[in-house]
């Protein structure tokens, strides 16, 4: 279990190993985010594009005020917390698949939000704007 920051190399995209560091700023780990691993987009990070299926324990993107592009989706084991200076664009879905508290600053999910599960308690911290399809699965 680690925390790994994300950080724009040139390349957007979140499967780039180059893209993430064990420190705010920092240098590359060579390792993309796990299921076991919080992530964190700070306002150090640039723009980034979820590009492929992908995995965090939690996503903080406290401070950040670029765009996130969702193409693909991402799984997330825990918490999520958005803020009012980011952007968000492209369709994937967000889909929470543990216990988790959902923050959304008055931002609108562009794609679908899914809580997957059947034992899990899920609190919504905020209203949630979703533009996809909000769906609720056992797994």
């Amino acid at each position: 279990m680690a925390i790994y920051f994300f950080r724009n190399t040139g390349n957007v995209n979140y499967n780039v190993t180059a893209n993430w560091s064990l420190t705010d700023g920092g240098g590359a780990t060579g390792a993309v985010p796990t299921s076991s691993d919080d992530v964190k987009i700070t306002n150090n990070s640039g723009n980034l594009t979820v590009n492929v299926l992908s995995v965090a324990k939690s996503i903080d993107f406290t401070n950040f005020t670029g765009t996130l592009t969702m193409t693909s989706s991402i799984t997330v084991s825990g918490n999520v917390t958005l803020v009012a200076g980011m952007n968000i664009t492209g369709v994937g879905n967000l889909t929470i698949n543990s216990a988790a508290t959902l923050t959304s600053a008055g931002k609108t999910w562009t794609g679908g939000l899914i809580f997957a599960g059947s034992a899990q308690t899920f609190t919504l911290a905020d209203n949630w704007i979703v533009n996809g399809s909000e769906e609720h699965t056992s797994e």
